[in-house]
């Protein structure tokens, strides 16, 4: 059993932490950064002096780390070379430095709405949730009660309280199933995170929130975005992933997006979300609860 890193109060300097890197690698100088908005972590492309490179990257929050760390350990090696591989970490600075993935983002090359890159992504998905031994639990949908409660109690006078009440039946209908396979989840299963090489294989990056969950969590993002515009692309990817979504899929799969979509209502209930950001989420939630999910 792994004891708990110690808490740290934001993020590592870069200092300390490239010092760390030189240590385990050499001497690196700073290739690329690729730190994203929000800032939840840093995250640099590092080179050596024999020009090879690798990825730092460094957290925050403690659960984040940890989440990556336990999917580079457990579930990842058993992707081969389609996922990154884990050279080092260190629990004081919450840092991890893996191997770089070869090939650039779907969304980068515009590659995002190809059926092929669909099934090819649906296949590893599946290679993913293979990764470990299924664990049959009825926690999955206290859980996403528990989680959408948290979020719920930030949205007085924004969302009506009747519809909160219609979400939470969707849940409801979750927790009546006894219980449900969990499997290691990527959970941002998205293009962004699919990275394709010249010849068209894909590769998984970015296992912050990997967790053991329902496999169909893995199509949420999906759904949301891509089967929406293009159900050819749904077809594609289950065809890869040989399996189709059933009733019980489909709970799940509600229950999941009812948690989402108040936690999406939440976090953009301040002055600094866009105009973009609180639309989009809206419209999330307007389809959790619209006559038609899937």
């Amino acid at each position: 059993m792994r004891i708990a890193p110690p808490r740290r109060h934001g993020l590592a300097s870069d200092a300390e932490v490239l010092d760390r890197v030189n240590r385990v690698l050499g001497p690196v100088e700073v290739a690329e950064d690729l730190t994203a908005q929000p800032l939840v972590a840093r995250v640099l492309r590092v080179k050596t002096r024999s020009d090879e490179h690798s990825i730092v990257k460094w957290y925050s929050a403690v659960a984040d780390y940890q989440r990556e760390l336990d999917a580079f350990t457990s579930y990842t090696p058993s992707l081969g070379s389609d996922a990154p591989k884990l050279i080092d970490h260190d629990d004081a600075f919450q840092m991890l430095l893996q191997s770089e993935v070869p090939g650039d983002r779907a969304t980068t090359l515009g590659q995002d709405w190809d059926p092929l890159i669909h099934y090819r992504a649906g296949v590893l998905i599946r290679r993913l949730h293979e990764s470990g031994q299924a664990v049959r639990s009825d926690q999955f949908a206290r859980q996403c009660a528990a989680r959408f409660e948290d979020a719920a109690g930030a949205l007085d006078g924004v969302v009506e309280s009747h519809l909160l009440s219609e979400a939470r039946l969707l849940i409801a209908s979750a927790m009546d199933l006894e219980s449900t396979a969990l499997v290691p989840t990527h959970r941002v299963n998205h293009p962004k995170n699919w990275l394709i090489d010249p010849g068209g294989h894909v590769r998984l990056i970015d296992f912050a929130q990997s967790e053991y969950d329902p496999w169909v969590v893995d199509v949420f993002l999906l759904e949301q975005d891509y089967w929406r515009s293009d159900p050819n692309l749904k077809v594609a990817f289950l065809s890869g992933y040989d399996r189709e979504i059933s009733a019980e899929d489909n709970t799940m799969l509600r229950a999941h997006h009812a948690v989402m979509a108040v936690r999406a209502l939440a976090a953009t209930g301040g002055s600094q979300a866009t105009k973009a950001e609180k639309m989009r989420a809206r419209d999330m939630f307007d389809r959790l609860l619209g006559a038609t999910l899937f």
